[in-house]
């Protein structure tokens, strides 16, 4: 019994030019928020507000000793960190809220961060960071 082989149409109508020489490249950072238990819902719905893409929380024990956390201002164990994938643009909305919560009391202060994202595989996942997915109807 002969296999059937899958034979792949190449049409002439489909654009084969690559991505970022239609488009401009945004740049991107991760930026990194940790404080105390129960402060890290803020910087969600910060960030949902101001339309970072993609953006989730997770839970934290620190071990840094005493006099550290004292100086940077988390003090205890338990921690919230928030990581956020960010349009360069937008760094200084999203600083300007983390500023702004952690001026608010000592339970809401932390320590914050952002890198630089320099390289990423696939456009899908390029478009759904930077929420620029343009949607089409496909033809028949």
């Amino acid at each position: 019994m002969k296999k059937k082989i899958n034979e792949f149409k190449i049409t002439k109508n489909v654009d084969q030019t690559p991505y970022e020489k239609k488009n401009t490249i945004i740049p991107l950072k991760v930026m990194v928020v940790i404080v105390n238990h129960g402060q890290g819902e803020y910087f969600l719905k910060g960030f949902s507000n101001l339309e970072v893409s993609c953006s989730f929380m997770l839970y934290g024990r620190g071990t840094a000793p005493v006099e550290f956390q004292d100086i940077i201002g988390i003090g205890g164990a338990r921690k919230d960190i928030i990581l956020g994938i960010v349009k360069e643009p937008d760094m200084y909305k999203v600083r300007k809220l983390i500023k702004e919560r952690f001026k608010v009391s000592e339970k809401a202060k932390g320590i914050a961060f952002s890198m630089k994202i320099d390289s990423m595989i696939g456009v899908v996942l390029y478009k759904f960071l930077t929420n620029t997915r343009v949607y089409q109807r496909r033809s028949k």
